[in-house]
């Protein structure tokens, strides 16, 4: 069956048809949908009732899943399966994540704009979010096109940042949400430390540059710690303009997949009492970046 696509906004986001994964997807199927995500930078699949052996089957198919199991403090969001992580509001048991508990100030460090994976190398490539559940009035999840934001740089901008790198590091992020480093366990730190990536990127399929941001990234490499904090800074409000965003409304059993090669994402606050439960997945590049 030939994949549908529907465009949902411009060229950021497209709902795509044809696909189940409860079924299990093929290599032809998964080239398809990276041709799609070569031109939106977010697809959505909707009606996608799955457990968690079919969501690790399918995201096999885009590359090395990521292991969750990298930050030790997050046991207790992760499952059976090495590779998919609770984005969610309650415990494995369904009870509310304690107020600054580590867990919950880590999570609510998603409201941040931010590119999954940033901080590790090879990077994360795609992500694959399944709403396992929602209430009754979810809170939207936003997508910023960092290709749109590179093309609506000035010219002279463009020439400035082209060959910059930036430092990206999960310590410096979750600190904005008071996780002081050592809150992290020295084996944690050893897993994710701060690495280094190019601040413009080239899309292998679609040719097409882009910035890339997230709220990971500490510093630009090479230049006065607080210069490089005011560039990022600008470009990062120049990213977000509303043009460049997409805001995703959560139906029951979505499926949403990006390109975070080209993309930041956040979640919107979120604090009444019916549960929410996104379970994430997501492939890394095969290389340094």
């Amino acid at each position: 069956m030939a994949l549908t696509v529907k465009a949902l906004q411009g060229d950021i986001a497209a709902e795509v048809g044809g696909v189940d994964i409860a079924a299990g997807i093929t290599p032809e199927i998964a080239n398809e949908i990276e041709t799609v995500l070569s031109k939106y930078i977010v697809i959505v699949l909707r009606n996608q009732q799955i457990n968690d052996e079919q969501q690790q089957a399918f995201i096999q198919h885009f590359g090395p899943p990521v292991k969750t199991n990298a930050i030790k403090e997050l046991e207790e969001a992760t499952h059976r399966q090495p590779h998919l992580l609770d984005i969610a509001t309650v415990d494995a048991q369904g009870k509310p994540l304690a107020d600054k508990s580590f867990i919950k100030l880590y999570m609510l460090a998603n409201q941040f704009w931010h590119t999954d994976g940033s901080q590790s190398q090879p990077p994360q490539r795609l992500t694959a979010l399944s709403a396992r559940r929602l209430p009754t009035v979810p809170p939207n999840t936003e997508y910023a096109d960092m290709r749109a934001a590179w093309d609506a740089l000035p010219a002279l901008m463009q020439e400035k940042v082209e060959d910059l790198k930036a430092q990206h590091s999960i310590a410096y992020s979750r600190a904005k949400m008071g996780l002081s480093q050592d809150t992290f366990s020295a084996e944690s730190l050893k897993n994710r430390p701060p690495v280094e990536h190019a601040l413009v990127r080239k899309h292998p399929r679609s040719g097409r540059k882009s910035l890339y941001l997230s709220g990971h990234a500490s510093h630009i490499v090479g230049w006065p710690e607080e210069e490089g904090r005011a560039l990022l800074d600008e470009l990062m409000a120049h990213a977000v303009q509303r043009q460049f965003v997409y805001a995703h409304q959560w139906q029951p059993n979505d499926l949403v997949m990006w390109d975070d090669s080209c993309s930041m994402h956040r979640a919107l606050p979120y604090d009444a009492p019916e549960p929410r439960v996104l379970r994430w997945s997501g492939v890394r590049e095969l290389q340094p970046v």
